[in-house]
């Protein structure tokens, strides 16, 4: 009997492929076969994450969303393999192609970010029990953070000589505790507003999207893949966690950011207290407690000064996102209402 040539070989009978080659890019193997050229993805998805994903993208295409990257069945009918450790699906394998489009990759992808979610909204009632829930979930691990990062502020101010992270923190500490304190009041008048209108809106989001989740078509469209963290929520958090993962492509030009939205909205403008959680989001610290988190936690990984850089630039990112937000809740409907004519 022959051994397996691989130990995706096993993975590979179910879709009938016999590789001729298989290439390792991480997460992702580059099959080719006599019939093709496949992307095989490798994930530590559960059984039950991995259908949510396939509902997910089934939905979507249901719904006649055609910008997706297809994920190809088994000769069984399945969609994702499970082999007690990893969860593997099956997709064409698709090469980068050069993007040519005067407008950014962001402001396409912020427009499909809206017409997905525009495709999938839907107003729920406002159940108090249920949604007071969650809000005081998100409240506690906020002022947990925020603690963390004050008992860190204060450790370092007791010593004799800081180093030049803690030093280049404390500069910074005021600003971030005000930060988090911007947070927790967008926060409270997100949920104040949903508890007026006695209504909110879900809708499904993508969960990750930027452009290193996105192949780009020979007309500059946009296919999205990596749908394995897609489920039913606020339509703000998705737009919290795009901006979060794009601020850098944007090189921190506060207008592009702004054309973001105005694509987004020219699908699905945003509530008043939605646009109030995308800046209680946006606002809170997290990118600086985890950059503090991974100083404390440092195995000799990195140095010094490069944990100094990422903490610095952390901190302009939260300076900008500073201003940004305010310019957020300050426009005016009839601009947005103009901006969707």
């Amino acid at each position: 009997m022959m051994q397996a040539r691989s130990p995706y070989d096993s993975i590979l009978f179910y879709y009938d492929l016999y590789p001729q080659s298989i290439e390792d890019y991480g997460k992702v193997k580059k099959v080719t076969t006599h019939r093709g050229v496949f992307a095989l993805k490798e994930t530590t998805m559960t059984k039950e994450q991995s259908d949510g994903f396939i509902h997910a993208l089934r939905k979507l295409t249901k719904l006649g969303y055609k910008q997706a990257v297809p994920i190809l069945p088994t000769k069984y009918g399945e969609y994702t393999l499970h082999n007690g450790t990893h969860t593997y699906y099956l997709m064409p394998w698709m090469e980068s192609l050069e993007y040519t489009a005067r407008e950014s990759q962001e402001q396409k992808l912020a427009s499909q970010l809206g017409v997905i979610h525009r495709l999938t909204v839907k107003t729920q009632a406002f159940v108090k029990e249920n949604v007071e829930e969650s809000y005081q979930q998100l409240l506690r691990r906020w002022e947990m953070r925020r603690l963390e990062l004050n008992r860190f502020a204060d450790q370092a101010e007791r010593k004799t000589y800081m180093s030049p992270f803690e030093l280049t923190f404390i500069t910074h500490a005021y600003m971030l505790d005000q930060m988090a304190e911007a947070a927790k009041n967008h926060l409270m008048k997100w949920y104040e507003l949903c508890l007026e209108k006695e209504k909110y809106r879900t809708v499904l989001c993508h969960g990750r999207l930027n452009r290193t989740h996105t192949f780009f078509t020979p007309d500059n469209e946009p296919l999205l893949l990596n749908f394995e963290r897609a489920g039913l929520d606020t339509p703000s958090r998705d737009i919290a966690s795009f901006c979060r993962y794009s601020f850098r492509h944007a090189l921190w030009v506060e207008e592009e950011v702004l054309k973001w939205f105005v694509n987004y909205e020219q699908h699905l403008p945003l509530l008043e207290e939605e646009k109030h959680l995308v800046c209680a989001y946006l606002n809170f610290p997290e990118p600086i407690a985890f950059a503090v988190d991974a100083y404390l936690a440092n195995k000799g990984t990195m140095r010094e000064y490069e944990h100094v850089q990422r903490l610095e630039k952390r901190l302009t990112s939260m300076r900008r996102v500073q201003r940004l937000t305010q310019k957020l809740i300050i426009v005016p409907d009839s601009q947005q209402t103009q901006a969707q004519q």
